[in-house]
């Protein structure tokens, strides 16, 4: 079981209006912020089963464009984020797929980020709770469980890949 103690399934002070997805897509996005060191100028974001059909209405691309911004899940701008991201001159495009063939779950994303010349490819699922799992990095199979309160910028670090490694990720 992924959940560790009753706050895993209370969730976190966030935005919402869902844990699963906003809350734990934020903390996905915020890792990703952090592995490449800064917001992505550039983003591929592929939804899958259950983000594929409610993203709008839950608020998921909201959630994940926030966190790809460097919001936390309390942040109140998360609600703007979309044009937060234009005024930063992020580029974004959504995709949306039934099935993932890397993992299996309904709340699953696949993110391509580019920022000056790196580039990193990252799988996260959202579990509910607030709690989220990155389960790839380019291509290499982890398991990063991610909680608001977590430390992203330590979390990240261990996993940033080399020069050679962020270049070779598209």
């Amino acid at each position: 079981m992924e959940f560790q103690s009753c706050f895993d399934i209370i969730g976190p002070i966030m935005v919402g209006p869902s844990s699963s997805h906003t809350a734990g897509v934020v903390s996905i996005g915020k890792f990703i912020y952090e592995l490449l060191g800064s917001c992505p100028e550039e983003t591929k974001i592929v939804f899958y089963d259950s983000f594929a059909e409610t993203y709008q209405g839950h608020g998921t691309d909201k959630a994940l464009i926030g966190g790809l911004l460097g919001m936390n899940t309390d942040d109140p701008r998360i609600k703007n984020s979309l044009e937060w991201a234009k005024e930063d001159g992020m580029q974004y495009h959504f995709e949306f797929e039934d099935k993932c063939t890397y993992y299996n779950h309904p709340n699953t994303t696949i993110v391509t980020a580019k920022c000056n010349n790196r580039a990193v490819k990252v799988g996260g699922v959202s579990l509910g709770g607030g709690l989220s799992k990155i389960f790839m990095i380019n291509g290499r199979k982890v398991d990063i469980r991610l909680s608001s309160g977590d430390d992203f910028t330590s979390l990240a670090s261990h996993f940033q890949p080399n020069e050679k490694v962020f270049m070779e990720a598209i």
